[in-house]
Formats: structure tokens, C-alpha cells, sequence
């Protein structure tokens, strides 16, 4: 910082983000400044050299009419009641007649209590040209309709960059776009051939301190005649007690040391920047670097501003263009897969087929189906740890939309599960059976050009250590790692749209599965009214029918033929196959329709019982019986009794090994491709037996279902699989078969620790 009198030549450097470079206390000297009160209209600062410019040297306290035509002087006066910060061009003469500088050119604003006039030399012959020849109205007509022209965001930065070298004739422009994080990338370059490109690299954040920025943002354009020019102090009336002049809007405010500094290090003699300002955010700067010192006139640089402020609007539409175009591609797709996950019964299976073109919607590598007790994860995912922790992270947040592309370091304690993934976006969903559904990209390992190391270094001095720009900026190469690709706002919209999707049709499901539960209600009790009744009504007949076959064998004297034998024991074992068949209707019925009463046991606990009902007591020595010790269980204990009772059953009858062996215990979700998600814990019942063929393994869930003749391994009803299939379903859970390693089966099954209602009649 430079401040005038007693204080002109202290130099802080000392830190970038808090150095008041509005405020220097002076200006280039290729200008001359005055600035007077706003009220009283009378002289309070001027810059030092004031005098070569006047013809007299200022004190302090001169009116305007002092200094300026009467015409100047009534424009200057007119304009001090005008809004703050907009610069006026004076035109024409403006100096009292005997000033050395009568054709200097002048332009005045308003800004912090101060009226400002800033003169420069005019013009030289032919004002308002562009190095074309072309009159600078004709020129900006011209780069407007290139604008129009270019389709791309591409196109464009090439057209802005191209038309702002024509007017300005500096030696390279570029057009530099910030990013996420504060750093910035050269997206558009246009340069002299005698100098090597800077196109694609980045620059780091601290290349541009944020009050620059927020400056940037005040004043849209900025230039620097020659860096190696020394600065012009400010002078003032009250040197002690009177603040330092705001320079924010000045066109000859002097250059940060530091950033003096900075561009000598790049080799650069002058410059000119113009914001690029979209939705009140600083988007990008056009640069401009010359490597001779250039002083561009008044004109000139209000064209090149003007050259920004109409790029604004193109950036926007042609950005908004092409995003437009992938959002539309990508919305087409959501309602795709909506449509199509809402047609299916359950919703789940829609989920889980659709989940390819999902994560195509979001351009995701991975999808993780949260639920209450576990997880369904399709493509590129992480642990089940971390999936729980980002669902704690999403509750937290009130919009129920969640992202990061650094999720190693939102929670540095799980980066060993994070199995490649870096980048995840979550949307909650609040249902019982769909709680959240996170969405995963991963690494995005990528070199990044930079123009220099990107670091500040300490520089030691006589009074000790002061951080000092970069001196280097030969092209410098950096690996980022642990990163994914930036969630756009895009992106952002649709996860949204995903959430009210889903909670639409998770919505519609609940009253539907509300109706379907009032009706279910009152099947089960004409169901259950009509088992007991046939149980009742099927089985009087029944029994006596086997009276009648009692009282004819022992009125047949002598003993029946051969003949009437066989065709009495027909009678008998069709009637015992009629009394089984009544037995698993009945117990079918009651196995849907009983009210469970939940409770925690352990596994071995119901197995063993279970297994004593089908082997008895003790087990039979030609079964070798193996039961998981340690399983905690949550449901109903008869139920589940009944449930492991008929797979024990099932796996000693369908059997011809001389050594039946059965397993019963759990196995870990993750190591089966179907029927559980991630983190449900998975009861296995696996014999040696005959086993199931695949094509078969969904009919043995079928009631009286039987894949034998009626005569082979022992006869049975067919019933005792659907009695277990619609235990496990009034648990919430799923049972399915998958082939055993001994090549017998492995019926495996799932429940729920709370079921909801909307469970239940799956």
C-alpha cells in the first residue's frame, strides 16, 4: 500500500487477502487526478504532478471553476447529484484557458462522498477509431454479430477474445474462467504468434485476492499503462487526519506491489482486465497482456467494456444452451425409468433393473437403495459404513440433497472403504422401505496444467519474512487425486427431481398399499373362517369314511380277496392323502392370517426345537445336524419354529445320502446377487441332498406344488415350502433357493426386524 505525506513510502506486502488496494494513496502517472467534496465543491486531494497538467499548483480548497471551463463546470456540477460509481466522459476542452494540457481528455464520477476527475492525454488522430480503421461503433456492430454467430460456449470464447484483441491490440488476451474452489482456467486465447499460448492452464486461487475480486465485481474493468512506471502520490488538505481517497472506480488507481511484482515475474510490461460478471457472480476475467508498456485511450477502453458487458448475455444463453440440451436428454431418461419402475409390482424390482440407466440420469458410476435395515447397491460403490454415515450426514441437512466430490475428506476415518469412490450426491427419501438413494462417481485422477507452481513463497528481507508472488511460470504439472467430477448445478436439479419422483410413487404405493391391506384384512378373515370350517366340514366325511373301511374289514368273513384288499387300502390312503392335504390347507391359512408376536431369541434356540419336532429326541444318528450358535433372531418364535420346522423337513425327506447332513446359520448379504441388499443378515438351511434344477426352484413355493411322483421320498402334500414362503413374507423378508456346494440345496431366507404394513402383503 502507498499512502502520500508522511506515510508515502510504506509497503505492506504482508497479506494479499487484507491489503486495501482500493485505497493506494496514488495513481499511474500517465493521469492527472482531482477530487473534490461531494458538498462543498472545493479541492481535497490531487495527485502530485497535478501541476504539469494545471499550469498551477493546487493548495487545497480551490473551487472547480478554478480549474475548469465554465461549460466543464456546470457538466461537473449536474453530475455530482448522479448515482455513485458511473464514469462520465467530459469530451472537449475542459481546462481553463493557459493549462499546458488543453487536449487532454477527461471523464468524472461520484464515489464515497468525493467528486473525481481524471484527465489523460486525447486521442491521437482519428478518434474513436479501432486499429481497423473501422469507427468503434462499426467495430462493436461487428464483434456483436460474432457473437450471435458462434453455437458453442467454445465458439464463443473465441470470438470474445478475438474481437477485444482488435480493439485493444494487446499483445495476448485470453479469457480466464473461474472454478470451483476460487482457482481459474484459460479457456480462450487469442496472441501474437511471437509468444507461446497459455491456453488450458490454471492459475491458483491466490493469484487473485478476494478483495480484487469483489473489486472486479464494482468496477468491471481495469488497466495498467506500464508496471515499471513509478506512482504518483496523492496530495490532500488535511495530510494527518484526513482518510485516504476510495480509488475504486478511478482508471489510474496505482498497482498493488505485490501485484507489480507478479507481473514482472511473468514478464509482462502491461495489462488490462475486464469482468465478466453473470447473476451478480464474478464468472471470468478477460485478460489482456501487452510486453511493452500501452496506454489505451478512453474510448478504447470503454469499447473493450462494453466488448464485456455484451459477452455477459451470450455466455449465459450459449452455457444454458448446452446444458439445457443434456438436462432435457437426461430428464427424458428419469421419466423413463419412473414410468417404468411405477408399473411393476414391486417397486424394488424396478429399482434394481433399472439402476443402470439411474445412474446414467446423473451420470453416476455407482447407486447405493438405502432401506431401513440394509442397502441395495448397484455399480461402483462404497462400504456399507459409509453408506450409513453419509445417510447421518444427509439428515442433517434441511433440503435433503447432499453432495461432495471430496468424500475422503468429509470423513477421513473411512477412507480405506471407500473402494475408489470419491464423489457422492444423496437425496432422502424418508420411506420406510427407501429411505435414501446416494449416487457415487469415482476418482477422477487428472494432470492439471498450471502456469507456475501454484504457491506463494516467503521471501526473507531485512525486516524478515514477507510472502512474495510467484517467480516462475513455466508450465507446472499436478496430479489431484482423491476427487471425483464437480456435482453441477445440474446435477444438483435433477437429484432433486429423483427425490420428488420417487416420493410421489413411494406416496401413491402407501394409499394403494392401504387399500390393498383393508381388503387383505378381510380376505385372511374369510379365509381363516373357511379353513377352520373345512377343516371341520372336509374331515367329518373323512372320518367316516375310515370308520366305514374299519366296520367292512371286520364284517368280511372269510378275510376279503386279494382283489377287495387292494382296492380297501386305495380307499385308505387316498382318504390319509385327502386328511394331509386338509392339514396344509389349514395350516397355509393360519400361517397368513395369525397376528405375530414378535419377540428376540437365538437361532440355535427355535432350530433345535424344530429340529426335535422333525427327528425327534434325541436326533436320529444318521443326520449330522449343524446350527449356528450366537445368531440373534427377531420375529415370531412360533412362526419361525413352524418356518425352519418345514425346511428340516424338506431337506431330511429329499434326501438319499447315507449320512443326511444339514446347516443352518447366516451368511453375509454381499456374497448373493439377489434376494437380499446389502446389510440384511441371511438364514441359510443347506443339506446334501437331491437338489432343485434351476428352472424348477421358483414352482416349489407353489402350494401343493410337488416336483416327484406321489409314491417317492415319502409322499408329502407340496405344502410345506408355501407355508414357508408365506412365514417369511409376513416377516417382511424373501426366501429363495440357490444351488448347495455339495450339490444339494441351499434355501436361504431374510426378515425383517420391524416390518411395515406395506410389507406384509408382499
Amino acid at each position: 500500500m502507498i499512502r502520500s505525506d508522511a506515510s508515502e513510502s510504506v509497503v505492506d506486502t504482508t497479506n494479499c487477502d487484507r491489503e486495501p488496494i482500493h485505497l493506494p494513496g496514488a495513481i499511474q502517472p500517465h493521469g492527472c487526478l482531482l477530487a473534490f467534496s461531494l458538498k462543498a465543491r472545493t479541492l481535497t486531494h490531487w495527485s502530485s504532478h497535478a501541476d504539469q497538467w494545471l499550469g498551477v499548483a493546487p493548495r487545497g480548497g480551490e473551487s472547480l471553476a478554478e480549474f475548469f471551463t465554465p461549460t466543464a463546470v456546470a457538466r461537473l456540477t449536474a453530475l455530482a447529484d448522479d448515482r455513485p460509481g458511473i464514469v462520465h466522459p467530459l469530451g472537449g476542452p475542459i481546462l481553463r484557458t493557459g493549462a499546458p494540457r488543453q487536449a487532454a481528455d477527461a471523464a468524472a464520477h461520484v464515489w464515497s462522498d468525493a467528486l473525481i476527475v481524471e484527465l489523460e492525454e486525447g486521442p491521437p488522430d482519428g478518434r474513436g477509431l479501432a486499429p481497423d480503421n473501422l469507427s468503434l461503433p462499426r467495430r462493436l456492430s461487428l464483434a456483436n454479430q460474432h457473437f450471435q454467430a458462434s453455437s458453442t460456449p467454445d465458439g464463443l470464447y473465441d470470438a470474445i477474445v478475438r474481437e477485444v484483441r482488435e480493439i485493444s491490440g494487446y499483445d495476448r488476451v485470453m479469457l480466464y474462467r473461474f472454478l470451483k474452489g476460487g482457482h481459474g482456467a484459460v479457456v480462450g486465447e487469442a496472441v501474437d504468434p511471437r509468444f507461446g499460448s497459455f491456453l488450458g492452464l490454471h492459475y491458483p486461487a491466490t493469484d487473485i485476492p478476494q478483495q480484487a475480486r469483489q473489486l472486479y465485481v464494482l468496477n468491471p474493468i481495469r488497466s495498467i499503462a506500464d508496471v515499471n512506471a513509478e506512482p504518483v502520490v496523492l496530495r490532500s488538505v488535511n495530510p494527518l487526519s484526513s482518510p485516504p481517497l476510495d480509488l475504486s472506480f478511478s482508471a489510474f488507481r496505482a498497482v498493488s506491489p505485490i501485484h507489480v511484482e507478479y507481473l514482472q515475474n511473468m514478464g509482462v510490461a502491461a495489462s488490462m482486465s475486464i469482468s465478466l460478471v453473470i447473476d451478480g457472480e464474478l464468472w471470468g476475467l478477460i485478460a489482456c497482456h501487452h510486453y511493452s508498456p500501452r496506454v489505451l485511450t478512453f474510448d478504447r477502453r470503454a469499447a473493450c467494456e462494453m466488448l464485456g458487458t455484451l459477452a455477459g448475455p451470450y455466455l449465459t444463453t450459449r452455457l444454458d444452451s448446452e446444458a439445457g440440451k443434456l438436462q432435457a436428454t437426461r430428464r427424458s431418461l428419469l421419466t423413463e425409468v419412473m414410468h417404468d419402475v411405477a408399473s411393476r409390482p414391486d417397486f424394488r424390482d424396478g429399482l434394481r433393473d433399472r439402476a443402470p440407466q439411474l445412474r446414467r440420469v446423473l451420470d453416476a458410476d455407482g447407486v447405493v437403495f438405502c432401506r431401513r435395515h440394509d442397502s441395495l447397491p448397484f455399480g461402483q460403490t462404497p462400504s456399507e459404513t459409509v453408506v450409513r454415515a453419509i445417510e447421518k450426514r444427509l439428515a442433517d441437512h434441511p433440503d435433503a440433497v447432499w453432495s461432495t466430490d471430496v468424500l475422503g475428506e468429509e470423513f477421513p476415518d473411512l477412507a480405506e472403504d471407500l473402494s475408489g469412490v470419491a464423489g457422492c450426491l444423496a437425496v432422502a427419501t424418508e420411506a420406510s422401505d427407501l429411505s435414501a438413494v446416494i449416487f457415487f462417481r469415482g476418482e477422477y485422477a487428472r494432470e492439471v496444467r498450471w502456469a507456475g507452481e501454484p504457491t506463494k513463497v516467503e521471501t526473507p528481507t531485512a525486516e524478515g519474512g514477507r510472502l512474495s508472488p510467484r517467480h516462475s511460470f513455466a508450465e507446472w504439472r499436478d496430479t489431484v487425486r482423491g476427487q471425483s467430477i464437480e456435482w453441477s448445478a445440474s446435477d444438483l436439479v435433477l437429484a432433486s427431481e429423483v427425490r420428488l419422483a420417487l416420493i410421489e410413487l413411494l406416496s401413491r404405493r402407501a394409499a394403494n398399499i392401504a387399500r390393498l391391506n383393508d381388503e387383505l384384512s378381510r380376505i385372511n378373515s374369510d379365509l381363516s373362517s373357511f379353513a377352520y370350517a373345512a377343516s371341520h366340514d372336509l374331515r367329518e366325511p373323512l372320518r367316516g369314511l375310515n370308520q366305514a373301511i374299519f366296520l367292512l374289514r371286520r364284517e368280511l368273513h372269510p378275510a376279503p380277496t386279494p382283489q377287495l384288499e387292494d382296492r380297501l387300502v386305495a380307499i385308505e390312503q387316498l382318504a390319509g392323502r385327502m386328511d394331509d392335504l386338509v392339514g396344509g390347507l389349514l395350516r397355509l391359512a393360519r400361517a397368513g392370517s395369525s397376528d405375530l408376536q414378535y419377540d428376540h431369541f437365538q437361532l440355535d434356540e427355535v432350530a433345535r426345537e424344530a429340529a426335535e419336532m422333525v427327528l425327534g429326541r434325541p436326533i436320529r444318528s444318521d443326520v449330522d445336524l449343524q446350527i449356528q450358535e450366537g445368531v440373534p433372531v427377531s420375529g415370531d418364535f412360533l412362526c419361525v419354529r413352524e418356518l425352519l420346522t418345514n425346511l428340516i423337513d424338506n431337506a431330511i425327506k429329499y434326501n438319499r445320502s447315507d449320512r443326511i447332513a444339514v446347516s443352518i446359520g447366516v451368511e453375509e448379504a454381499a456374497n448373493h446377487s439377489a434376494g437380499a441388499g446389502r446389510g440384511a443378515m441371511v438364514f441359510v438351511v443347506e443339506d446334501n441332498g437331491i437338489g432343485i434344477a434351476p428352472e424348477l426352484q421358483k414352482d416349489v413355493f407353489q402350494i401343493f406344488r410337488r416336483l416327484h411322483l406321489p409314491g417317492e421320498f415319502g409322499g408329502g402334500t407340496g405344502a410345506g415350502l408355501a407355508i414357508a414362503k408365506k412365514v417369511v413374507e409376513r416377516h417382511g423378508g424373501r426366501i429363495w433357493i440357490e444351488s448347495g456346494s455339495d450339490g444339494g440345496s441351499k434355501l436361504l431366507f431374510t426378515l425383517s426386524p420391524n416390518p411395515t404394513e406395506d410389507e406384509e402383503i408382499e
